[in-house]
């Protein structure tokens, strides 16, 4: 909540969705919602939980209360000072609890009252947001507010292949990398044992053959992830490979609309990487039974449709939180869809699936 606080008072409007003032408040009062979202649902865990304790202290109270009656009506004929001690025990146990009770108590109102001002303030921040979208026309953004967000697109696209070398990285690290260290080791072994071993050294250089073949696989593997299109693989034939790979994670079917023609190099990468992170994505998180994955050559477009019924989420709540989490999945589809002047549309709700649909201009088409 912190976070959203410094959010909305540091005067930051996010390069996604701030295209005017008005726009860019709603974006706070957005994310300020989001932020209370989860503070509702903290303090309704921490009633819950106190109201729970609460309940199982009266039942253990009343429990005793039972057996301290019992002992009253039995006391004058039982006066030994070992029971003498247990009643006294009892009574001092009914009193702390009482006091626990009385703190549980206290602590559950100031939990009720926290709760209703949280919800009063979520609502009024709903509120602002909806009648902020029906304000008609537009403001005029700060003269400055351009390059501001031209510098925050930069720093993300950075951001976004700083993490994708990142990974690159330990891809090649732990894997062919590995393959080849295990053949070095192999082929000082052959060395050593060559001579006063032999069938040592037919063991190790059949290793060391199988090492090396291993890491030559792997890197094979990189480099295509790393260059998924060629001249005898374009788009659908790179996306036919990529779903082929990922078979064992989950059943994607691809569905061509139009005749698929060439299409400009960094406008077909740039299709081919959106696609690959939202059925990424819709494997990895969204625990779906079906996904459709749709490439449409239109006259003057490149379409892509990723669509699963899956779990959903909430694409409000999640847009507000862009560039304040770790998470760089959207930004990313984003961002390079407008590097080609394309754009990247996200529907989906909890329970109802996603569809994530990404439109590039092609400006090879003729009319």
């Amino acid at each position: 909540m912190r976070t959203a606080q410094r959010a909305a008072t540091s005067g930051h409007i996010d390069v996604r969705v701030a295209g005017t003032p008005l726009v860019g408040l709603r974006f706070h009062l957005d994310a300020r919602a989001a932020d209370i979202d989860e503070l509702v649902a903290d303090l309704e865990r921490q009633l819950i939980d106190v109201v729970a304790r609460r309940a199982n202290l009266l039942v253990h109270l009343r429990r005793i209360e039972e057996a301290r009656q019992k002992a009253l009506e039995v006391l004058p004929g039982l006066a030994s000072p070992a029971i003498l001690a247990d009643v006294a025990a009892t009574f001092a146990e009914v009193l702390e609890m009482s006091t626990e009770l009385t703190r549980l108590e206290t602590r559950a109102d100031g939990i009720k009252t926290r709760l209703a001002d949280v919800t009063a303030e979520q609502s009024l921040l709903r509120t602002m947001s909806r009648q902020l979208t029906q304000v008609p026309g537009e403001s005029v953004a700060d003269p400055h507010q351009r390059a501001s967000r031209y510098s925050q697109a930069a720093r993300q696209i950075h951001e976004i292949a700083d993490v994708e070398h990142a990974e690159t990285a330990r891809l090649i690290l732990e894997g062919p990398m590995q393959r080849l260290a295990d053949a070095a080791l192999e082929a000082e072994l052959i060395g050593r044992s060559l001579a006063d071993e032999p069938a040592t050294a037919v063991d190790a250089s059949s290793r060391c053959r199988t090492a090396a073949a291993d890491a030559s696989e792997q890197l094979s593997e990189l480099i295509a992830g790393l260059l998924p299109l060629s001249e005898g693989r374009g788009l659908v034939g790179a996306t036919r490979d990529l779903l082929a790979a990922w078979s064992e994670r989950g059943t994607v079917l691809l569905h061509i609309l139009g005749s698929e023609r060439p299409v400009p190099s960094l406008a077909e990468i740039t299709m081919y990487r959106i696609l690959e992170q939202a059925i990424d994505n819709a494997l990895a998180h969204g625990r779906p039974q079906r996904v459709d994955a749709i490439i449409s050559f239109l006259p003057r477009l490149v379409v892509g449709v990723v669509k699963d019924d899956g779990d959903g989420f909430d694409v409000t709540a999640t847009d507000a939180r862009l560039g304040r989490t770790a998470g760089l999945g959207l930004i990313q589809m984003r961002e390079r869809a407008t590097l080609v002047g394309g754009r990247v549309q996200v529907r989906s709700g909890l329970g109802l699936g996603t569809e994530v649909r990404v439109t590039i201009p092609d400006g090879r088409a003729t009319t």
